[in-house]
């Protein structure tokens, strides 16, 4: 059985993780062919290209320089995420099986008329004849189902180790608080502009530490000056650089607006520290604690593609915070709590996809 993953080259981009989680749990799972292939563009018409390199490449990437086409004739499932790659679904259905997993923000097709009902047809075109739908959360198949889109909710995980030891504070005399903004995202997805204005809003005598990492430059986020009690880190770090700045945090604030799942928010729970997110799908889903003072209020909420964009609140951000200054983070929530469920989440993410695999061959043989 041949399985492929298309993924961007881009190791920076949420995609190409999602691809290495899709073959890792795989892998676990016991099937052995399997194969990413890196394209510099995903959304284009991919057909009639070559793989290229990764930035990162894992042990199941594959060389640079391999006809695409010739490639997925020699598979039997092919997965791919985020943009609905027409041309390509159609080249290929039903002779190799496609698994396809969108984020709701992505569930357009550009340059047609009603372009979120363009992609809902077509995605219900396809399924009868070869496409299988993937949901990352409880909500995302609760809306793709509204849509009558059949789909198959898969607990999302990540193959990074859970902490078992208890977490001591960074400083007995201040909170260390880390955003990690990435890239920044789509409409300022990240939500850098909120936690600044949360951190400017913060009553002076405060006992936290500000860390923001942010791959983009800081000055194309066009905020002014950085505020100086904030340390700021820019640009690409390895992951080992990045590993150690996330593992010095007591607290970690993810103001997103969206997130097609939050994987950074996942692994930061797989390391023990506690999390501080958008009270919003699928944010607020991943959350491992139920206590409100992990849970950003949004002061509203917009329709975006099948999915919802919240405004985070600073002054909830900032409410939080005083709520939290009288002990460290990482003592109010120990690790046990935080990492609550996780290994099941990893578990059961393994058997899901690796019994998918199964279902979806053994059905092709049965006819």
């Amino acid at each position: 059985m041949n399985i492929g993953i298309l993924s961007p080259s881009n190791p920076h981009k949420g995609l190409h993780r999602d691809a290495e989680l899709i073959a890792w749990a795989l892998d676990e799972g016991g099937h052995k062919s399997i194969e990413i292939f890196h394209l510099d563009n995903i959304r284009a018409n991919v057909v009639s290209m070559e793989s290229s390199n990764s930035g990162a490449p894992s042990k199941w990437s594959i060389s640079e320089g391999i006809s695409l086409d010739k490639w997925l004739h020699k598979l039997d499932i092919v997965f791919m995420s985020e943009v609905l790659n027409v041309a390509l679904i159609e080249k290929i259905v039903p002779v190799v099986k496609v698994v396809y997993i969108p984020n709701l923000e992505w569930t357009i097709l550009k340059g047609e008329d009603g372009e979120v009902s363009s992609w809902i047809n077509n995605v219900r075109q396809y399924l009868p004849i070869g496409l299988t739908v993937l949901a990352k959360t409880e909500t995302a198949g609760m809306v793709l189902e509204q849509h009558d889109i059949n789909c198959t909710v898969v607990d999302w995980s990540v193959p990074d180790k859970i902490r078992k030891t208890k977490r001591k504070p960074s400083n007995n005399a201040t909170i260390r608080i880390l955003m990690n903004a990435g890239l920044g995202g789509w409409r300022s997805r990240r939500g850098v502009d909120v936690m600044v204005e949360a951190i400017n809003a913060m009553p002076a005598g405060h006992p936290f530490q500000f860390v923001l990492k942010t791959i983009k430059p800081w000055a194309e986020y066009e905020l002014g000056e950085c505020p100086k009690e904030v340390e700021l880190v820019e640009g690409f770090v390895s992951r080992k650089v990045m590993d150690k700045l996330v593992n010095s945090a007591d607290l970690i604030i993810y103001p997103s607006r969206f997130e097609g799942f939050g994987l950074s928010q996942l692994e930061a729970l797989h390391k023990g520290i506690p999390v501080m997110c958008t009270d919003g799908w699928p944010m607020n889903e991943l959350q491992t604690i139920e206590d409100s003072r992990l849970l950003i209020r949004p002061s509203g909420m917009t329709p975006l593609r099948l999915a919802w964009s919240f405004e985070p609140s600073p002054d909830s951000i900032v409410e939080n915070l005083i709520q939290l200054s009288d002990e460290n983070p990482c003592i109010t929530f120990p690790t046990v709590e935080v990492t609550k469920g996780l290994r099941e989440k990893q578990q059961n993410f393994i058997s899901q996809m690796s019994n998918l695999v199964f279902s979806l061959t053994n059905n092709e043989e049965s006819l």
